[in-house]
């Protein structure tokens, strides 16, 4: 296998790992682009062996596989290597008469194939001719043919896979004309992945799928300081939770005066919920857009940064580390744990809420769970691997709306369009939608001593 970066920059330690579908090249994925990742694609599996060791600059690798990429994924990568996983139109048997291709359609494949039928296989692929001429149409020369028969037989003969990859979704194509749908559908739901059920061929356009689960921080930044102005005004449900969240204060071991890290305090509606009860003598307040002065404690100072990232870097000590409808949105939540851990003082305390599994639900028919959100049971399992006292609650917030234009505005003014529709899609498309429900998740615990 060959490795080919299409994007690189000095330091950073996040990237996009892409298993290249059969027969095509890195040019393919060209437009695969988040600020603050690095993109490389896996291709070429004439070598079934790689040299993976560039993965140890990075801490966080989300995995974009498609096709026979899928199985090649699964037989060459280090698990824990790999912070999230998404299959596109592929499985783990890719030669199955009940989970893959069909044995006789596969190795027939193989067997006849040569440049004519290589183009009309990739022609399957496209779901018109026109994507067909745009991204895929060239001359293969015989050695290529050559190379890519034997490919096929390579990866039909490999081995079980012994490990299991981290995968969150599946990508799954109902008008599909290489792997058929039903197949794959069994293949994913025998393995409880979660399906994401597209009406696109085998091909799909990668770069949409990755922009719709990755949180682009400069997005993020960009639909919060719009809503600024409107968001205290329309955020209903945020109120309510960060005042149900500061309310949890009054049962921890916080001592006076204490040291605080708030991140994503966004307007303050957290910070002036929880002001009444807590005496600060020291505030960091760390979001990715600007904030205004808090006016909270003698000391205070602002980061404007990736909250991740600061938090990684950091080597101050706090006594307690405060969060409100933040922490979905972070691309590797357990090592955010774990480096709020380090920068929590021995019995320090860390209070945060985010969204659980089924958060506005009610909009995944019109972009189906562009977030991945989490399990309380995940939650629970990675605080206790350094805390103690770990409390997971959830509960549910259900909103009505007298019409779709108002759902819009709200989702709008509260600038949580990134777990929600696209501004493209029209009030109509809401008209079956009047109402949405949040599932925020609180977690409460104490550093181990």
């Amino acid at each position: 296998m060959k490795i080919e970066y299409i994007s690189h920059n000095p330091g950073c330690r996040s990237l996009i790992l892409v298993y290249a579908g059969w027969s095509t090249s890195p040019s393919l994925y060209q437009d695969i682009e988040i600020t603050g990742w690095d993109v490389a694609v896996v291709y070429d599996y004439s070598d079934l062996s790689v040299d993976l060791s560039f993965l140890e600059g990075y801490n966080t690798v989300w995995l974009f596989a498609w096709s026979l990429g899928v199985r090649m994924a699964a037989a060459s990568l280090p698990p824990e290597k790999i912070t999230a996983a998404f299959a596109i139109n592929g499985t783990l048997s890719p030669v199955s008469d009940t989970e893959g291709i069909p044995p006789k359609i596969y190795n027939a494949t193989a067997d006849n194939l040569d440049e004519r039928n290589l183009k009309k296989f990739q022609r399957r692929m496209t779901p018109d001719s026109d994507v067909y001429h745009r991204l895929f149409e060239r001359d293969f020369t015989d050695g290529e043919v050559l190379s890519l028969k034997k490919q096929l037989y390579g990866i039909r003969d490999l081995a079980a896979p012994n490990a299991e990859i981290p995968w969150r979704r599946a990508y799954l194509g109902c008008d599909d004309r290489i792997f058929p749908f039903q197949n794959m559908e069994r293949h994913w739901k025998h393995a409880g992945i979660q399906i994401v059920k597209t009406d696109g061929a085998h091909y799909l356009p990668l770069a949409e799928i990755v922009r719709s689960v990755i949180p682009d921080c400069g997005l993020i930044a960009k639909k919060f300081s719009k809503a600024s102005d409107t968001y205290d005004s329309n955020a209903t449900a945020q109120r309510e939770i960060a005042g149900r969240l500061a309310a949890m204060l009054d049962s921890l071991p916080i001592p006076p005066r204490p040291k605080i890290l708030e991140i994503g305090p966004g307007t303050g509606l957290f910070t002036r919920a929880y002001a009444g009860r807590l005496k600060p003598g020291t505030i960091d307040f760390v979001d990715i857009a600007p904030v205004q002065p808090m006016h909270l404690a003698e000391t205070e100072r602002y980061f404007c940064e990736d909250a991740e990232k600061w938090v990684r870097l950091a080597e101050e000590k706090y006594d307690c580390i405060l969060s409100s409808s933040t922490i979905q949105w972070f691309a590797n939540i357990p090592e955010f744990i774990n480096n709020c851990s380090r920068l929590l003082r021995s019995g320090g305390v860390i209070l945060m809420s985010g969204f659980a599994k089924g958060n506005l639900g009610e909009l995944d028919s019109l972009r189906p769970s562009p977030i991945h959100y989490h399990s309380p049971e995940e939650y629970q399992k990675w605080f206790e691997r350094n805390f103690y006292d770990t409390s997971v609650l959830t509960e549910e917030i259900t909103l009505c709306f007298s019409s779709p234009r108002e759902l819009m505005m709200h989702l709008k003014h509260t600038g949580v369009g990134g777990s929600a529709p696209s501004p493209g899609i029209s009030p109509s498309a809401l008209r079956v939608i009047d109402k949405i429900t949040y599932r925020p998740i609180y977690i409460s615990a104490t550093k181990r001593k």
